[in-house]
This record gives C-alpha cells, sequence and structure tokens, in this order.
C-alpha cells in the first residue's frame, strides 16, 4: 500500500476508534431480572381468522402493550401505540394486534403488495420468535396492513440471514378510521421448537413508515435488529403439542413450450412432473427429498456492468436451496466490504454455494435428478448435510456432477460458535473436488463481534487455501470495523465462491453518526463513513489495487437520504487487463479519484426515486456513470418501476478506446390480492447485446401452493448476433399438509 494511503486510513480508524469509546448505549441488555415478559393462554374457544379479533377467546387474552420507539432514536414513549395478545390451540399459535394510528387509512403506506416485501418502504407489524431455546435461532413473520407477508430466518443476531424463506402460515387484516389489525395464525407443524419448553424468546416490533419510525415491545439498540435476542422478551407459559408424525409434500407438474433458434437446441413442448418430501420425524430434525427438482418460476437475474476484476456474486434465487440454508453456510457469506460507485460491494470467498449446482461450464442451467437433504437443530448443536445429482447434456453426459455437503455447527456459552464443513464434487470425466473449511464466530458483550474462517480446496493435482476475518463494533453512534482475506492461486471452490483468488484483502471501515442540536427539524443525522480496501499479491506483497472511499449520508426523517462522496484509486495491473469486450488497460499504475453524490427520496411515497451519480478518472481514461430508478405506485394494486444505468467512458487502453454503456430494466405489476399478482420485466444490456423478457403470472391458491404461468424471451439488439428464444411454462405447485 502506498504510504500516504495507509497513513490516511490509519489516521481514520483511530479517530474513530477514539470516537467509539465515548458513546454510551441508551439500551442495555437486560438480565433474566428485567427482562419483559407476555403470557401465551391457551384459547378458550375457537379463533376465525378474518381480521376483527372479536371473538370471545380473544378476550381473554393478556394484553401486551407498551411499545417503545427505536428508530431512528430510542425514546421510551410513542405516538403510535401497540396492543398484542397470543393464544395457542392443539393445531396452531396465534397472534393477533392492533396497531393505532390517528390518521386511520389515510396514513397507511404499502408500495405494493408483494411477498417478501421491503421493510422499510411499508407500514410493517413483526413477531420474532426464538423457540429453540438457543438465543440464537430467529423465526420472524412480517405483514401489512393489507395482508402482504414476509418471513426471515436468522441467526446469531444477524450474522447470517435469508428474507427467501418462506414459512407455511396464514394471515388476516382489517384497516379503520384508528388504526388497523393484523391476526396471525402459525401452525405448529411450520416452526421448530424445543419440546418441553414452555419459555420462548419474544419481540413484536412496528414500522410505522409515514413517521419512518419503528417501535418494539421490547427495545433494542438502533444498530441492531430485533433478530438479537440477548434484547428480546419472554414468552410464558407456552405450550406447544408434543413432535408428532409432520409429513409435507410439495409437488409440481410442467408443461412447456419453447421455440429456440440456437445452433443444437430443440423446439416443442414437453411435460414435466417432480417435486419434495419433508418429514419433520422429530421438532429438531428435517428430511426433505427432492425428485426431478424444478425451479421455473424463480425470479430471474438482474443484470449488471461489470467494470471490476471481480466475479459478479448474484445471491441463490431457488426455493429448495434457500430453506434452511444457513446449515450448510460457512464463513457467512460476505468476509468484506468495498465502497464503489455509490454501493457497498461484498468480497466473498463461500466454501459452499448452492448456485454451483445445477449449472454448467458456460452458466446455463443443467437438469437436477434430485436429492436429498437433512437438517438439524438443538440449543447447541446444528447439523446439515445435502446429497445431489445435476444431469448432463449430450451423448458425453457433459456437465454432469455429484455433490455431497456436510456442516456441523457447535455453540459454547451464549455467544460463541464454531463450525465445520466438508464439501465433495464428483464431475463426469473424474474430476474431483473437495471443500474444507473450519470457522468460528464470537462477540465480547453485545457491541464486538469476531469471527474467522480456514478454507481449503483439493482439485485434480492442485491444492489451495483460503483463509478470512473480519471484526467490528458497532454502538448507536458509530462502528468500527476491520475486514480481511488470504485467498491462494490454486484455491478453486467448484462447490462454491470466490470473488477472486490469489489476493490478500485487507479492508478498513469506519463510521460516526452526528445528531447535533442545531439540525435542521427535517434531519435525523449526519454520519460521515471511511470504506477502504486494498488487494496485495500473496507472494511479493505488492499492490494490485486498492481505493478509499470517504462518504457523508445525511438521513432525513421521511427516510431520504443525500450522500456524497470522493474516493482515491490505485490499480495496478501486471498484465493486460480486459474490462468490457474490445477494451483491455495495459499494465501500469495508475491512481486516479472519483468523486459523486447519491440521493434517494421518501421510498414509501407514491411516487419514488433514487439517484447515483459519479465522474472522474478511471484507470488511464475517464469515466462518468449515471444510475437512475424509480417507482410509481398511485395505489399498492399497480407499481411501475425502472432502473436505468449509463456508462460514458473515454480514453481507456492504447487504443484510446471511448464507449458508452446502457442497462434498462422497466417493471410492471398488477396485484388482485398478496395472493394473486402479475409482473413483467425487461432488461436491456449494450454490453451482451441482448434484451430479456420475464412475465410471471402467481396465483397462491392455498398457502404455499402456487399456480405459475411464465413467459420468457430472449432477443437480440442488433440483429444477427443473438438468436431470438422464446418459452411459455405453466407450472402448479401443491403443498398438502399430511
Amino acid at each position: 500500500m502506498p504510504r500516504a494511503p495507509r497513513l490516511i486510513a490509519t489516521v481514520l480508524c483511530l479517530g474513530a476508534l477514539r470516537l467509539s469509546a465515548q458513546v454510551v448505549d441508551s439500551v442495555t441488555v437486560p438480565s433474566d431480572e428485567t427482562r419483559r415478559h407476555a403470557i401465551a393462554r391457551r384459547a378458550t374457544g375457537p379463533v376465525v381468522l378474518d381480521g376483527r379479533l372479536d371473538d370471545a377467546a380473544w378476550s381473554a387474552a393478556a394484553p401486551i402493550g407498551d411499545f417503545v420507539r427505536v428508530r431512528p432514536d430510542f425514546i421510551r414513549t410513542t405516538d403510535f401505540p401497540s396492543v398484542v395478545r397470543v393464544l395457542f390451540d392443539d393445531e396452531h399459535l396465534y397472534i393477533g394486534a392492533f396497531h393505532y394510528d390517528a390518521a386511520g387509512r389515510r396514513g397507511l403506506r404499502m408500495p405494493d403488495l408483494r411477498r417478501d416485501f421491503t421493510p422499510p418502504e411499508s407500514d410493517v407489524f413483526g413477531v420474532t420468535i426464538g423457540s429453540l431455546g438457543d438465543h440464537r435461532t430467529v423465526y420472524q413473520i412480517q405483514v401489512t396492513p393489507l395482508g402482504s407477508q414476509g418471513d426471515v430466518q436468522a441467526f446469531d443476531g444477524g450474522a447470517t440471514f435469508s428474507f427467501s424463506w418462506d414459512a407455511m402460515w396464514r394471515v388476516r387484516t382489517t384497516q379503520s378510521d384508528s388504526g388497523w389489525v393484523a391476526e396471525i395464525a402459525i401452525p405448529w407443524t411450520s416452526l421448530r421448537y424445543a419440546p418441553g419448553l414452555t419459555t420462548w424468546d419474544i419481540n413484536f416490533v412496528r414500522n410505522s413508515r409515514r413517521v419512518a419510525q419503528w417501535t418494539a415491545w421490547a427495545p433494542y439498540p438502533r444498530q441492531f435488529s430485533s433478530w438479537r435476542l440477548a434484547y428480546a422478551g419472554v414468552l410464558d407459559s407456552i405450550q406447544p403439542p408434543p413432535p408428532r408424525t409432520n409429513i409435507r409434500t410439495r409437488l409440481y407438474g410442467l408443461s412447456s413450450a419453447s421455440k429456440d433458434a440456437t445452433a443444437g437446441a430443440r423446439d416443442g413442448t414437453v411435460g414435466d412432473v417432480g417435486g419434495e418430501i419433508i418429514w419433520a420425524p422429530t421438532a429438531n430434525a428435517l428430511v426433505e427429498a427432492t425428485v426431478n427438482t424444478d425451479f421455473a418460476q424463480a425470479e430471474v437475474d438482474r443484470q449488471v456492468v461489470n467494470l471490476t476484476r471481480f466475479s459478479v456474486f448474484f445471491p441463490e434465487q431457488r426455493q429448495f436451496f434457500l430453506e434452511n440454508a444457513d446449515l450448510l453456510t460457512a464463513g457467512g457469506g460476505a468476509n468484506g466490504a468495498a465502497f464503489s460507485g455509490g454501493t457497498i460491494n461484498p468480497f466473498v470467498v463461500q466454501p459452499f454455494f448452492s448456485r454451483s449446482i445445477g449449472l454448467g461450464a458456460d452458466g446455463t442451467p443443467r437438469p437436477i435428478v434430485g436429492g436429498l437433504r437433512y437438517g438439524y437443530r438443538t440449543g447447541r448443536t446444528a447439523a446439515g448435510a445435502l446429497l445431489m445429482r445435476q444431469a448432463g447434456t449430450g451423448t458425453t453426459d457433459a456437465d454432469a456432477a455429484d455433490f455431497a455437503v456436510g456442516r456441523l455447527t457447535q455453540f459454547v456459552g451464549r455467544s460463541t460458535r464454531i463450525g465445520g464443513l466438508v464439501a465433495y464434487r464428483d464431475d463426469a470425466g473424474d474430476r474431483r473436488n473437495v471443500v474444507t473449511a473450519v470457522d468460528a464466530l464470537t462477540r465480547f458483550g453485545e457491541a464486538t463481534q469476531l469471527s474467522a474462517m480456514l478454507t481449503t480446496s483439493a482439485d485434480t493435482g492442485r491444492t489451495g487455501v483460503a483463509a478470512t476475518y473480519a471484526i467490528s463494533r458497532n454502538t448507536p453512534s458509530s462502528t468500527l470495523g476491520l475486514s480481511g482475506a488470504y485467498v491462494s492461486a490454486e484455491f478453486r471452490p467448484r462447490t462454491g465462491f470466490v470473488s477472486r483468488p490469489d489476493v490478500l484483502m485487507t479492508g478498513p471501515n469506519a463510521s460516526r453518526t452526528f445528531q447535533p442540536a442545531w439540525r435542521p427539524e427535517g434531519i435525523v443525522w449526519f454520519r460521515p463513513e471511511l470504506f477502504a480496501l486494498f488487494f496485495h499479491d500473496p507472494a511479493s506483497k505488492r499492490l494490485q489495487e486498492g481505493s478509499i472511499a470517504l462518504r457523508g449520508e445525511v438521513l432525513r426523517r421521511t427516510g431520504g437520504t443525500l450522500t456524497p462522496y470522493v474516493q482515491q484509486n490505485y490499480q495496478r495491473p501486471t498484465s493486460g487487463l480486459p474490462i468490457l469486450p474490445g477494451v483491455t488497460i495495459a499494465p501500469g499504475a495508475y491512481d486516479y479519484v472519483r468523486a459523486g453524490v447519491d440521493l434517494s427520496t421518501d421510498q414509501s411515497a407514491p411516487l419514488a426515486g433514487a439517484v447515483s451519480a459519479s465522474t472522474g478518472g478511471f484507470f488511464d481514461g475517464r469515466q462518468e456513470q449515471l444510475a437512475v430508478s424509480g417507482r410509481w405506485s398511485p395505489s399498492p394494486y399497480l407499481s411501475v418501476r425502472a432502473t436505468y444505468e449509463v456508462n460514458v467512458l473515454r480514453s481507456l487502453g492504447p487504443a484510446d478506446t471511448s464507449l458508452v454503456t446502457y442497462l434498462a430494466g422497466p417493471e410492471l405489476r398488477l396485484f388482485v390480492s398478496p395472493r394473486l399478482q402479475w409482473s413483467a420485466f425487461y432488461q436491456y444490456n449494450s454490453v451482451i447485446e441482448r434484451g430479456t423478457l420475464n412475465a410471471r403470472f402467481s396465483w397462491e391458491f392455498s398457502p404455499l401452493s402456487f399456480l405459475y404461468v411464465v413467459y420468457n424471451d430472449r432477443q437480440p439488439i442488433l440483429d444477427g448476433l443473438t438468436p431470438r428464444a422464446r418459452q411459455l411454462i405453466v407450472k402448479l405447485s401443491w403443498l398438502r399438509q399430511l
């Protein structure tokens, strides 16, 4: 690292450390004696799920109130009180909540009716459940005033989490001039819980989006979420039924018609069937078998224009692999982050990544014959195993592969976990890849967290190693972190993902939140932040590339932000570096500065938008970048979204190349209800000279049972470059509890 950047990073990090030492948390970790307690009562009669709470059983339930404001500031009172009640019977856990709002229906904010919505954009009621007694594993359900459902699995306070996990539960809501009601029924079979445990960790949270205020029954510091169970309350007198036979089937039938002009592709109509059997032999264990696994309804990836040296990390979108994904996740996924172009970009070393299954060497989908998965959780131990078979193509069975993954995690004390993982891939042609990993996470108090991982990969004639670490300290007014990674040139986890091999990465970051008395009424805080990231050659310790970014966020009470930034970049390619097709950067040393601004409006408003603009150097030339996104939702039943990005590149490389790239993505969603919707999404990418259309009709006719009609269309931007392909899919997926 050049001396000046090293000095800047050191001074800023030490300054942030000094500032963080001056902060006193406004919310302390409650003791066993001071934790809030709520009572769950057995229903004295039937509970009719209609969103009204007028059944006799609800009148006998104990009210749970006294919510406090936790974001954006901690205040022990609120102008938006809520009252919650909890009931249960032999089949369900029931939660009923009334949320007061003097503005009534007019004050509610919901941009649309999607499942797994974005909680900060909507009015939301959430229930955080810790039912295993380990104070680590969280199941959270979320609902909006019009009945949109969201589900989250989170672990170790959010060290890992999944918003794409879907649980089987029902909700009905109503709205009035004084607020709104949510009435929720969760089958016991949808929850994992410790047998015989009559007290659970519990919390209830609410977002009153019109004023951008989060309230909670059990308060927690604003730098965390309600997933941090150390701050949760206690639900007493809960009596789940003993574990019993719990078998579900999720079967599908599919018909597909396709027309593809690609050489070697076959047109025609095909039918297919398959699905999963899900068996919970105990409350702690889950066995899932899948046959002819299909993901035709999965959301399409959002394309990007990648101007970096890193592989792009696309998250998993397929439902089978999203469920209980944490059991097979080592290292937490992202191991560092850099600030670039207005966004935080993760550096990822992941020994097992499920997207390695079902994709060929060229990145196109491959059929999955089937597989078997096992999961086990207790308060002290978690284990997972996966066996999968990927089919090949052609007479040579190219890309056929078998996968086997196993992971064991042991929890020590209240804040430490240690885990180990082994992943195996056997490809056609006798190519085998074995990946191992050990990782650990611990906390010192609640504010300081340390994680680390050591992983190896062994391939035919090649063995590699990678190590990562991250330490962070978070208080309500400051953050301080340091992450790092070593990845050898031979590290090739064919069961996982690595952003870039043959690097030594160091990434400090720091921030400080200021709330001076003189700030305008509409401003919540001013937050300067530092992000630095440096990559060195592991052998010579020579700098490969680096950046130092300083930005300052201004948060408005509506939730809108203004964030100017400046970034110093250092690039040291030792060989020709291809950036885009036809553009290669010559070896050399390139130091350049970029500056920009990010602006976002109130994302809950009917008309919302965000702009990111930057200008400055780019290797030996210049780059101007503009990214714009917007949404128009005149009602929650109609949502029009669009994104547009343009990069103007000038005088790059020995050929002094100048070019412009475009990436556009309009999207339309129409809703009849949260369970019946139609959407269409188009992507235009000038770099790959392709346009793609994905249109999807979705009807959830029963909890987690769907009818899908999907249309895909791929077409060239310029004639003759990419063949046109069209596909129509009709799929019925039926989840049944046996």
